[in-house]
């Protein structure tokens, strides 16, 4: 009987619900209690996993797909309007939101093809700096230079990729990490992008006039003036994690993973390697890119420092931290790592050092993450050929 409740959409409907509420528990918590909660999250997740009962949730949210979305969309809409005057939850989670973003678009890289890149930073830099060219300089829409920046951020991920085509392992780590250097330290010297100082009073997005930053009341609730635009970047995580899945779920993922465990083993099968890491590089630079032009809608300002080698780091321990080559885990690391980051704003002088340990912690204990992936669906994946009918088959005169 117990078996038949727990096999059912209200058990994924609960699961949901569980999780908004530790979620919304977490981001509303004072900074210490924030930090307990969290650790305990992590136990308890690891815990669930130890005794498989994580593979059967899996399980449970792809057997009720439905249930599973439809709860999932309520949760999210209604965590935003829970943030009626909260200015500061609700920036932490437009910050975490598209931190969730950016750790999808380094996945490509680190999970699913097993190359390290230490310049995510940069690419979101690229994004910011182009929303910012865009408005201020030519007075243009934000919205046209969010496509600058995917654009831009694409043809950057092109180069950069090319030399993943010669190099790989600690040298291709070496070659990302002086990119993220020469992109801070560029960007610094460059009067037309404001130098260090960097640009400031960006316009912020609309849509059709209306203001997503701004305090709107609705039925007499007061809401933060965050909330519109956590909206939109959710909406963006959403679509960016669909696209995740489908690569992952496809021919092209099952590649990047060939690639990842034998790259020799792939060329002989026949696989453009090349092709396949380049596009590793192309579409995680374009995820990136497109959180720093989400990114900078919310600051207001880009500059060097907020792009430096500091983000790069705690993005890549984010991506550890969830799982790598999990989406939903890299998520689930991205919120955490990015709820405790601003809890320890008062420890800034400390944070690379945090994530440091963080990162060392996580490679010893638990090096798949809090919620690895799991055992990969091939079905849909590789479709056999019908087999001929008799009347039809070849019969050898040998």
């Amino acid at each position: 009987m117990k078996s038949k409740i727990f096999d059912t959409p209200l058990a994924v409907i609960l699961c949901n619900v569980l999780i908004a509420v530790l979620v919304f528990s977490i981001v509303m918590a004072e900074y210490a209690l924030s930090l307990i909660l969290s650790a305990a999250a992590v136990i308890v997740i690891l815990a669930m996993d130890r005794f498989k009962i994580v593979s059967r949730i899996f399980d449970l949210y792809i057997r009720y797909k439905k249930a599973a979305i439809f709860s999932g969309i309520a949760m999210v809409i209604l965590f935003p309007i829970s943030l009626t005057k909260n200015i500061y939850i609700a920036h932490i989670a437009t910050v975490a939101t598209i931190y969730g973003i950016a750790c999808l678009g380094l996945n490509f890289q680190m999970g699913s093809t097993d190359m390290t890149n230490f310049a995510p930073a940069a690419f979101m830099g690229i994004g910011a700096y182009s929303v910012g060219i865009c408005t201020i300089k030519f007075g243009l829409s934000p919205w046209i230079g969010m496509l600058m920046g995917l654009v831009v951020s694409g043809v950057f991920g092109f180069i950069i990729g090319l030399p993943t085509l010669k190099t790989k392992g600690y040298y291709l780590s070496l070659v990302t990490m002086a990119i993220q250097l020469a992109f801070t330290e560029l960007v610094k010297i460059i009067p037309y992008l404001g130098g260090s100082d960097g640009m400031s009073n960006v316009t912020k997005y609309s849509v059709f006039g209306f203001e997503l930053y701004k305090r709107y009341t609705v039925g007499g609730i007061k809401f933060a003036p965050q909330v519109p635009y956590l909206y939109l970047c959710i909406l963006f995580l959403i679509v960016c994690t669909y696209i995740a899945m489908r690569v992952y779920f496809s021919r092209t993922g099952l590649s990047l993973n060939t690639i990842a465990q034998d790259e020799i083993a792939a060329n002989c099968m026949g696989m453009n390697v090349s092709r396949q890491k380049l596009f590793a590089f192309v579409i995680g630079g374009m995820f990136c890119g497109l959180a720093g032009s989400l990114f900078v809608g919310l600051e207001g300002y880009v500059g060097p420092d907020s792009y430096d080698f500091a983000k790069s780091l705690m993005l890549i321990c984010m991506v550890i931290l969830g799982g790598m080559d999990n989406s939903i885990g890299i998520i689930v690391g991205a919120f955490l790592l990015a709820i405790i980051s601003e809890k320890l704003r008062d420890f800034a002088d400390f944070q690379q050092l945090i994530y440091g340990a963080i990162l060392v912690v996580m490679l010893i204990v638990r090096p798949n993450g809090i919620i690895p992936k799991r055992v990969r669906n091939y079905c849909g994946i590789c479709r056999r050929q019908p087999m001929p009918p008799p009347s039809q088959a070849v019969v050898s005169d040998d």
